[in-house]
């Protein structure tokens, strides 16, 4: 690769809280990249058990600067990501989780493509799965994210924005973008999880691709934050007491993600640029979601409900299996 083409500096963005387990892992497979990042900005959300100490350690013999920031108040992870997003000062950003492992040529991959497409705002991958001993589960992330090959097409057929409507299929441990956008998605609400937001940010205001090659190592454990719903795991509650547990908790979810849409909304109305069409079926999909979490008089009116939005749940859930099981849960 000529230097001309190199001509990108790389910022990796990582967010740190108790990750002392994995994390001298993912630090020696940033350390490992064939195409070093300029600088490592962690944001450090009051760690207690020792994830500062081996961060500073590590910092003393990596091959790029280190800078480590202890955050006074725990601030979440969406915030805090913010937070190491907007310390960056690359021309490339690339978000990292404290858990993950890099293969080596993760960053030399997407700034290739991204140094290349100068529309391009922002860039994912798929991931191979691994376990807390950090050993391959034979499965990829993007069939666990129900990212399909028919997605995959309609995303790069201009229907992005339709694909995230019906469920967000970036993982930002994949995400690399370009620094000048963060103008355009700060604030992140903090309903959100960053990643989505940003996805959504980048498809209405700029260009997000994806490379289908996986370049990360994703681990699944037990003490992550945000992962892989209904992974397989150990101690699975049974099927009657998942019911019960979706019957009482699903509607505040169904009305969790009518929030989450009307923040989308409401920063869309700010902006100048509309977006009229996207921006009717965001509100239409708030208007599922909150008759979805709001109580029923009847068993006959919620059925009624459900069989008339059909076509709902495939626009902004996954199909008849959605469909069938609130059916069930009518009668739980």
């Amino acid at each position: 690769m000529s230097a001309s083409s190199q001509s990108s500096c790389i910022s990796v963005a990582m967010c740190t809280y108790n990750g002392s387990r994995f994390l001298p892992e993912q630090l020696a497979s940033i350390a490992a990249q064939s195409r070093l990042p300029d600088e490592l900005v962690i944001c450090d959300d009051g760690s207690s058990d020792g994830t500062a100490e081996i961060i500073e350690e590590f910092a003393r013999t990596a091959p790029f600067p280190v800078r480590l920031i202890l955050n006074i108040q725990n601030l979440g992870s969406t915030k805090n990501f913010e937070k190491a997003i907007g310390l960056c000062t690359g021309d490339l950003i690339a978000l990292s989780d404290q858990d993950d492992i890099w293969l080596p040529h993760k960053l030399a991959r997407q700034a290739e493509v991204m140094e290349s497409v100068v529309a391009l705002g922002g860039l994912f991958t798929d991931a191979e799965l691994i376990d807390d001993r950090s050993q391959m589960l034979g499965r990829r992330l993007w069939p666990m994210m129900l990212f399909t090959l028919r997605k995959q097409k309609r995303f790069r057929a201009g229907k992005a924005d339709k694909v995230l409507l019906n469920r967000n299929i970036v993982t930002g441990a994949t995400l690399m973008f370009r620094a000048e956008l963060r103008t355009v998605f700060s604030p992140i609400p903090k309903s959100w999880y960053h990643d989505g937001w940003i996805a959504w940010m980048l498809v209405l205001y700029s260009k997000l691709d994806f490379i289908e090659d996986s370049l990360i190592w994703y681990r699944i454990h037990a003490n992550q934050q945000a992962g892989i719903e209904n992974f397989n795991r150990t101690n699975q509650p049974t099927f009657s007491e998942r019911l019960r547990v979706a019957k009482r908790e699903e509607p505040n979810r169904y009305l969790t993600i009518a929030g989450e849409m009307r923040e989308l909304e409401q920063r869309l109305e700010d902006s100048r640029d509309r977006k009229a069409s996207i921006a009717l079926c965001i509100r239409h999909k708030i208007e599922f979601f909150q008759q979805r979490g709001m109580p029923y008089a009847s068993h006959f009116e919620r059925i009624s409900w459900i069989l008339r939005n059909t076509s709902n749940y495939y626009r902004y859930e996954l199909g008849w299996k959605c469909l069938v099981r609130d059916i069930v849960l009518v009668f739980v």
